[in-house]
Order: C-alpha cells, then structure tokens, then sequence
C-alpha cells in the first residue's frame, strides 16, 4: 500500500511537471526529458528499496540534475526529483550538510531562471519551483510515516517478543510454585505418617503388651471372664494397630516423591566421590513407593559395586517408562580392578561374595514386585537390567476406582 502511494504521487508531480513544459512549449527534447525522469525516477526508487548504500541511490537522482543544469526544459521534471531527495538515506555524517545536500534539486531552478531573459520564461521556473517544494514536502512526508511506521513494526516485534519471555517466565514461576507445593504436601504427609507412628503406634503397641498381661494374669488366676474380656481387648487392639500401620503406609506411599527419590539415589553417590560422575536420564515421572523405593535401592547398590570392583570414574543411570513395564539400567563402562597378588586374590575373592550378595538382594527385590533383573558384563563393563511390570499397579489403581 505505501509502495502505490509513492508511486501514485510521483505520477501526480510528473504530470504537473508535463503540464509546465507544455506551458512552455512541448517538443522532442521535452518528451526526452520526461521518458529520462521517469526512467530514473524509477530506477532510485528500486536502489532504494534494494537498501543500497547511500551513494550509489543518489546516482540517478545527480544524473538528472546534471542533465536539467544543461537543459532548462528539464527542469519541468524536477519535482519528481525533488520527492526523492528527503527519501534516500544520510549520506554525510553531519546532518545539517545532509539537509544542504538535498536541496541541491532547486540549483537547475534557480540557474535557468537567473538566465531566463523573458517574463514567461521566469514565471514558469517560478511554478517549477513551487512545485518541487511541494514535491519534497510529500517526499519528506511519505518518509516520515515510512519511519513511524517502521518504528511501530520495531516496537510490535519487542512486545511480542516481551509477551513470549513474560509467558515463559510467568509458566516456569508456575511450575516451581506447583512443585513447591507438592513438595511441602509430601514433606506434610510424611511428618504424619511419622507422628502417627511413633506416637500411637508406641501406644497401641503398649496397650497390646498390657493387654497381653492381664489375659496371662486372669489365667493364672483361673478367671476365665477376665480372661475373655482381656482377648477381645486384645484382638481390638490388634486390628487397631493393623489400621494405624495400613494409614501409615498410605502417607508414606503418597509422600514418596519419585523424582526426589531417584535423584538423591543417583548423585548422592557422585557427590561423596571424587572424580566419580553419575549421568541421570529419567523418563518416569511417578510410580508407586515399592516401585520407587525398589528403584533406588538397586541405583544405590549397583553405584556401590561400580565403585568397589570397577576402576570407571563414571556411570550411566537411564529409567524409561513403557506402556507395560518400567526399565531402569545401571552401567559403567568399565575395566574391573585387577587381581594382582594372592592377597589381592583373597580380597577379591571376599569383594566377589560381597558381589554375589548385593546382586542375590537386588534379584530379590525385584523379584518382590514380579519383574526381572539381569546383571553382568557389558561393553567392557557392567550392567544391571531391571525390569518391573505395570499390570499390578494397573490393576489395583482399577480396583480402587471401580
């Protein structure tokens, strides 16, 4: 739209500027005239665009004024001239010479008419010159919400822009608000399940003991009344402490936070040794506290045998979640210690039992929660494969909605 405005208005002053020269007699020369201002007209209307530097799209507009300077009848044409003048860039770096430089478009004027020896002659350089004033003002003016309106796009992109950062910001404040509330309501839960137990579970487990007593007294005692008051106080009791245990279970189950767990398990290792790195990749976002508390133990205890019978100064931990089981991997890449000595021999015989012994655990454990594992060299190294079926959890998680 700004483009066919320019073009449009560079017409209108072409047209006045023919309507001069036929004023003053129109000819082939005047026709040469026009077809030259238009071609160059059009030819610094596409340099500009192109954003050529500042010289080379002042070339056409220098070229026609040298040529009106040795051809008054020119002079009619400058307008259109003269409406590019304030439209191509700062040549100098002083803006008051800049400005001098622009006007150079009324220097034919002037020449022709201090040369003009006839009235009409003068008049029509006179119109001439009126007509390029206009044409610079709709030049300058044409500029001027060119630049505001470049200036507005500017300041359209960097509140889009701010809008984006605020939205980013304003999610990621978000974010850490809603994990810092599931944090404290973890932490809250567990502190009860904790109070829960160790302050009635101690007083039930008391009451139990004393009910005990009394139910041995009361037979010692041939009582057999007391003796069946004391156990059904007693089998009250124990079905109190089967729901307290149960309610306990439940907070700790619910303030397991897995993310938390499996994080501590992983770099709490690396971080009491030196040297010794740990890459963490978890793809599980929740699971259940078995799960979670089975997880890290075997991160822990694989940890734990890469740095007693591997010289690795680092590990791999990657969990994934499938749609049917849950995949946690263990691995260094190794070599193992050597053996170098009968003594060595004997302490790595000893470290070899120690082995077999966290391995057997970890199968155990994972053998608990019906999935499978597989430890052993890989790669040069060693790795632990475990693998724990959904369908369990799947299936209480069902029951439990139903």
């Amino acid at each position: 739209m700004s483009r066919m405005l320019i073009l449009l208005e560079k017409a209108l002053l072409v047209a006045c500027g023919t309507a001069v020269a036929v004023l003053s007699g129109f000819d082939s020369l005047s026709l040469i005239g026009l077809l030259v201002a238009v071609s160059l007209s059009c030819l610094s209307e596409w340099l500009m665009s192109r954003r050529t530097p500042p010289v080379l799209a002042a070339v056409p507009s220098c070229l026609f004024l040298a040529a009106a300077l040795l051809m008054p009848r020119w002079c009619a044409f400058l307008p259109a001239v003269a409406y590019d003048a304030p439209r191509l860039p700062a040549m100098l770096h002083d803006a008051r010479a800049d400005r001098l430089v622009r006007c150079l478009p009324f220097v034919p004027i002037v020449v022709a008419f201090v040369r003009a020896s006839v009235a009409t002659d003068r008049t029509i350089m006179m119109l001439t010159g009126l007509l390029a004033v206009i044409g610079m003002m709709l030049g300058r003016s044409r500029e001027t919400v060119t630049r505001l309106r470049r200036s507005l796009r500017h300041t359209q992109d960097l509140a889009r822009d701010s809008g984006r950062v605020n939205c980013r910001r304003m999610a990621d404040v978000a974010e850490e608000r809603t994990q810092s509330i599931r944090t404290a309501t973890l932490n809250e839960r567990t502190r009860i399940a904790r109070d829960i137990h160790d302050n009635v579970g101690h007083l039930l487990t008391r009451a139990i003991m004393q009910s005990q007593a009394g139910k041995a007294v009361a037979d010692a005692t041939n009582d057999p009344v007391a003796a069946q008051g004391f156990d059904a106080l007693n089998g009250t009791l124990n079905e109190a402490m089967t729901m307290v245990r149960r309610s306990v279970h439940d907070l700790e189950d619910d303030g397991t936070d897995f993310a938390a767990q499996i994080e501590d398990a992983a770099h709490t290792f690396g971080d009491a040794s030196p040297g010794f790195t740990v890459t963490l990749s978890n793809e599980i976002k929740d699971a259940p506290a078995p799960v979670t508390r089975c997880f890290a133990t075997v991160i822990r205890e694989s940890l734990s045998n890469v740095a007693r019978h591997s010289d690795a100064r680092s590990a791999s931990v990657t969990l994934r979640d499938f749609p049917a089981l849950w995949q946690l991997v263990v691995q260094d890449p190794g070599p193992a210690k050597p053996a170098t000595d009968a003594s060595h021999a004997a302490g790595s015989a000893d470290a070899e039992s120690l082995r077999g012994m966290g391995l057997a655990d970890i199968e155990r454990r994972v053998r608990t929660l019906g999935g499978t594992s597989s430890c052993g060299p890989y790669g040069g190294g060693w790795r632990v494969f475990v693998t724990i079926p959904k369908r369990q959890w799947t299936y209480h998680d069902r029951g439990g909605r139903s």
